[in-house]
């Protein structure tokens, strides 16, 4: 889907007129948790949308309508955001947790420095 999102702008640029326009994705993320009629906000799938999107960073792919323009996208987000107000999905879109520890494994690890972070929420 992401994909499809991406290639929809690149027509819509070319439909315009334009094509040499840079297409950034600022934010991009699943979340790990959510309320009771959020089903598919779980670790699982958080770990399999991100883990998946680093791996085609990683690779320099492309998408289908532009195969040799590697995708730019900022994973949303670093932290999970306890106070943050709305349904519970909103909270836990971070790779880690408020106090530093991993939410679920991805493979950054070995890319980061262990985080120590003081939390006051709860």
């Amino acid at each position: 889907m992401l994909y499809a999102q991406i290639d929809a702008v690149y027509a819509a640029i070319k439909a315009i007129g334009y094509t040499n326009v840079e297409v950034k994705v600022s934010e991009t993320g699943w979340p790990s948790n959510g309320d009771s009629d959020e089903i598919g906000a779980t670790p699982q799938n958080a770990k399999l949308y991100n883990g998946n999107l680093l791996r085609r960073i990683e690779e320099k792919q492309g998408t289908p309508a532009k195969p040799l323009v590697p995708i730019d996208v900022y994973v949303f987000a670093l932290f999970n955001e306890d106070l943050k107000p709305g349904p519970a999905s909103e909270r836990n879109y971070g790779l880690y947790y408020p106090n530093g520890s991993p939410v679920y494994n991805i493979g950054l690890q070995g890319y980061l420095p262990q985080m120590v972070v003081p939390s006051k929420s709860k």
